[in-house]
């Protein structure tokens, strides 16, 4: 039987956060554990998250150490406590569609040949998503998939290596070693569902650096080419404490 765990990244972002927790039991098809990993933003996340009702198990995590935009690593802890043999990399602003999650899986259950699901999106302002119940938001536009978010089988992120966590405070372009690897190398097959919600407005968080140095383009490119898996827990370079918290419905 198929095992889904859901990956939320969280960085002081914190009534965001909660929200695409609650709304991420609140689908067509429940999650078998869905684990927060709190990137070193301020510790009141655990309580916020633990006062609210649980349809399915969670995993709470707390990166003790600020890395700047350490998303790499987030995913990466996530994915090492995680234990479901179907896992999909979410984020703190995308909201999963009520069916998003059960199409996605029937993609994978029915074709044994697509190893990875991304999702179509439709965008949605910030203050939809606080102040209004998800059946009466308003989406503006429709985007394409996001690169990260996306389910997978287990044992493809293992082939993609995780997150190259040397390249943290770069955020974005982690993106093109993934996407090498994925649709180059390893020439893993994609397909697509229906459908996330992208929240837009809030600003995102702050201290973006999108450049890149032409050192860390050539250990992208190098990284990109090698074929070996890597193992999970030799990614880990920071200090985390977590718990499991059983559903209480």
């Amino acid at each position: 039987m198929e095992k889904l765990s859901i990956i939320i990244p969280a960085y002081n972002r914190h009534a965001l956060t909660v929200r695409a927790y609650q709304e991420s039991m609140n689908g067509s098809y429940v999650p078998d554990e869905l684990i927060v990993v709190n990137d070193g933003g301020t510790p009141d996340l655990r309580d916020m998250l633990y006062s609210i009702p649980r349809k399915t198990n969670v995993v709470y995590a707390r990166i003790e150490q600020d890395i700047v935009w350490n998303i790499n690593g987030n995913y990466n802890l996530g994915f090492f406590l995680s234990t479901g043999n179907y896992f999909l990399l979410q984020d703190t602003d995308h909201v999963p569609g009520k069916d998003a999650y059960k199409n996605a899986m029937e993609i994978l259950d029915s074709r044994p040949e697509v190893s990875r699901v991304a999702f179509k999106r439709r965008c949605v302002d910030v203050k939809e998503v606080m102040e209004k119940p998800i059946d009466q938001w308003i989406w503006t536009k429709t985007w394409g998939a996001n690169q990260v978010v996306a389910m997978m089988r287990r044992d493809v992120y293992l082939k993609l290596k995780g997150q190259d966590e040397r390249f943290a405070g770069n955020y974005g372009y982690f993106c093109y070693d993934l996407v090498v690897r994925r649709d180059r190398i390893l020439k893993i097959q994609s397909a697509m569902a229906d459908y996330f919600w992208a929240v837009i407005g809030d600003g995102g968080e702050p201290g973006l650096k999108r450049g890149m140095s032409p050192i860390n383009r050539r250990i992208y490119r190098e990284n990109a080419i090698r074929q070996h898996p890597q193992h999970p827990a030799g990614i880990l370079n920071f200090n985390y404490v977590f718990e499991r918290w059983d559903k209480n419905v």
